[in-house]
């Protein structure tokens, strides 16, 4: 690949992820001045509705933005995935990951990256840069790169944490004001090292925004109710969450010695949640799982494989066949036996309800591959990393397909909402760009996360890999755009990598605490 040329547009490049920030919220304090940093940045670009991968969950999606790879080529789906040989469910993490990240084609040009809180990139490969990990790693320690800078990061910011969950307090003030000192550290950090590095691209993510709107949605008081909610005690909470990131995006602006292009990106948006949707109960009514005699029955130790033929796994909507040849105790032939079941576990899921006959709860479902198909090119799917075999989209995604448990020991098919949450992912998230390199006052239609990767390299004088499936935001950009059929310079993790000592238990425990994976 060529490298950057001295003269590229952005010197530096700023990539600001703001998880879960949504138009409906962003767009209406654009212009109240509810986030003024953020609204001069649009002044110097552009502000676009960004849409996100299927499923809008922040493993696939962070990882789509950051490769420029659809979820069916970097394999990363969700916050689990299957032990290959075994039925057994494991914390994903970047060591899943399949593909180059930005930060290491950087690297290969000749440029210098600090990447920061970055969900499901750790273990990061030793490159030329600055990695602080994020979502994905339970700890800082032995997963920093350089290996001392989790040392100086405790002594510069000592309230630093990875994350923040609304279920290790009993009040929710509490939580929300562990959430802001987690932002003000992480901001502390991201600064000093902008200073220090001053480098060619900077990429971290603040996740407050997604744990927040989770936690607080149905209590706030959002722009289209009139101060309907203005008097409820956590009105306020999420935009008080925005304003603090909006606070954060002009330090990190002013801690830069040349003018920043700057991207603020979400992976999706939000909105409300209805309620969980527990898939396997389906199956189990359909006959195609069966639980083992005696069992508790809300766990997948529970499932008595050699009788089971389809199960479903994560929080959106994933089902596997139990399928011969791939998995340990498999069922299901592969071909037309196959096909038959797919399509009656598709019929069943476009008739189901919401509770008292009312709006249906599925939107969609896809053989997932055909949806994660690359060029037209029908991939096959696999329990290893590979694509479920039917991806199954709730309606709006008001409804999660699971929370903290994969069965419901009292077989229920829906129930209200069985953690703290109230508001859930979409599709549209957004994109605020301005700087060198953009073009100012377009008015962009909907753009793509998955082409963020490939608008990064255009923006740093990098040819973009006509092998990524992502390509460059031309509505966004005032700049040429290179090309090459060079493919970026990468190789897997070996499993031992994961002794950047980070423990599964460890793992798990992150996990389980933010309610992403059952126990």
């Amino acid at each position: 690949m060529r490298q950057a040329h001295p003269k590229r547009p952005a010197r530096p490049l700023l990539i600001v992820g703001w998880d879960g920030a949504t138009p409906e919220l962003v767009g209406p304090w654009l212009e109240d001045g509810t986030l003024p940093h953020l609204a001069a940045l649009r002044a110097r670009g552009s502000f676009a509705p960004l849409r996100s991968v299927l499923h809008p969950l922040s493993p696939a999606a962070w990882t789509s933005a950051f490769t420029g790879l659809c979820p069916g080529r970097h394999g990363v789906w969700d916050f689990g995935h299957i032990v290959p040989g075994t039925y057994r469910v494991e914390p994903t993490t970047g060591a899943q990951r399949r593909g180059a990240s930005l930060w290491e084609i950087a690297e290969e040009c000749g440029l210098r990256s600090v990447v920061a809180n970055v969900p499901i990139s750790s273990p990061c490969r030793p490159f030329d840069g600055v990695f602080v990990p994020g979502l994905g790693a339970a700890k800082l320690e032995g997963a920093t790169h350089p290996e001392g800078l989790a040392r100086q990061i405790a002594q510069a910011s000592p309230g630093y944490t990875i994350d923040a969950n609304i279920y290790e307090h009993e009040a929710p003030s509490d939580f929300l004001e562990s959430v802001e000192r987690m932002v003000d550290a992480r901001t502390t950090v991201f600064e000093a090292l902008i200073r220090r590095e001053q480098p060619d691209l900077f990429f971290g993510v603040y996740v407050s925004t997604d744990r927040i709107q989770h936690a607080f949605w149905e209590q706030s008081d959002h722009p289209w109710l009139d101060g309907e909610r203005a008097s409820w005690r956590f009105a306020h909470a999420i935009r008080r969450s925005y304003q603090q990131l909006d606070s954060a995006l002009g330090r990190l602006i002013e801690a830069c010695e040349e003018e920043p292009t700057v991207l603020v990106v979400s992976d999706h948006g939000f909105g409300d949640l209805e309620g969980d949707l527990y898939l396997n109960t389906l199956l189990e009514e359909m006959g195609l799982l069966v639980v083992r005699s005696g069992a508790a029955g809300d766990s997948f130790g529970d499932i008595d494989w050699s009788r089971t033929r389809a199960y479903a796994r994560g929080l959106f909507g994933n089902i596997w066949l139990n399928l011969r040849g791939r998995e340990p105790l498999g069922q299901v032939e592969p071909g037309p036996e196959a096909d038959a079941l797919l399509y009656e576990i598709t019929d069943r899921l476009r008739g189901l309800r919401a509770p008292g006959g009312g709006a249906p709860i599925v939107q969609a479902v896809f053989r997932g591959d055909e949806l994660y198909a690359s060029d037209g090119e029908r991939k096959p799917t696999s329990a290893e990393g590979g694509a479920p075999d039917l991806v199954v989209v709730p309606r709006d995604y008001r409804w999660m397909t699971r929370s903290g448990r994969e069965l419901d020991a009292a077989r229920r098919l829906t129930s209200a909402p069985a953690i703290r949450h109230s508001g859930n992912h979409r599709m549209n998230g957004v994109i605020v760009a301005g700087g060198p390199g953009l073009e100012v006052g377009a008015v962009p239609g909907l753009q793509h996360l998955i082409d963020l990767t490939p608008t990064a390299l255009a923006l740093l004088g990098i040819e973009v890999p006509r092998s990524l499936d992502g390509r460059p935001m031309a509505e966004l950009l005032a700049c040429d755009v290179a090309w090459t059929d060079d493919i970026p310079a990468w190789e897997p993790l070996e499993a031992t990598a994961l002794g950047q000592e980070q423990s599964t238990e460890a793992l798990e425990d992150q996990l389980a605490g933010l309610g992403y994976l059952a126990r």
